[in-house]
């Protein structure tokens, strides 16, 4: 099956997890950490959903699912090894057309989620459409290898350098393919990537960016 890869902007949004174990606990934590309204349906749950609830992140519902319980959410994860309680929430939710993840249960869900791993503004997603999610979980492993290990200090030192170059009047003496060109010399060579976040940790980038433009320096 062919998927159509896509970031979410969950924040402030209901998420409703049926479920309350591990798996469960998983999904809770991924979707704290996007800033998502959490509410949990289960008869239990495990002492980690319990401890984010007593903080006040997740709500809880101690309880079997019953129809309705999908009502204002936005996305949806059953996390439970019932195939019938899987088919009875994807069912409300296809009628509320709303999009449900049912764990390892295709034939339930109406989108799927990639392994993935996150740092600051970096996110690694890997998916094989559900064909073997510890090979997507290899791949992911494999391409993060590559990856810089100051990659969040760069990526912060490169949405600033974009202000700059975009907002700085100087710049804008330079044309727009100028102006692009000078960013893809930097992201394109592991040596300026590194001077970039270090002018950014030194509070100097302005200036270094000018050099990099062939720019006079500010007196």
């Amino acid at each position: 099956m062919l998927y159509y890869p896509v970031l979410l902007d969950i924040k402030d949004k209901l998420v409703v997890v049926i479920g309350g174990g591990e798996v469960a606990l998983r999904k809770v934590a991924d979707l704290c950490r996007a800033g998502a309204r959490v509410r949990v349906i289960a008869p239990r749950v495990h002492e980690g959903i319990a401890s984010r609830a007593a903080d006040g992140a997740v709500s809880i519902n101690t309880r079997e699912y019953a129809e309705g319980d999908l009502e204002g959410a936005a996305l949806v994860f059953s996390c439970t090894n019932d195939a019938l309680v899987n088919a009875r929430v994807y069912r409300e939710a296809h009628e509320r057309g709303i999009f449900i993840n049912a764990v390892d249960d295709p034939p339930h869900c109406s989108f799927i989620v990639p392994s993935f791993t996150q740092r600051g503004d970096f996110l690694l997603a890997v998916s094989t459409s559900g064909a073997s999610p510890a090979m997507a979980a290899r791949l992911r492993r494999m391409i993060e290898k590559a990856v810089p290990e100051n990659v969040e200090v760069i990526l912060e030192a490169l949405r600033e350098a974009r202000r700059i170059i975009q907002g700085d009047a100087s710049f804008k003496k330079l044309s727009a393919d100028e102006r692009g060109d000078i960013m893809k010399r930097i992201v394109n060579d592991d040596a300026l990537l590194d001077e970039l976040a270090a002018a950014f940790r030194e509070h100097t980038l302005s200036h270094y960016l000018r050099i990099r433009a062939g720019l006079p320096p500010v007196s």
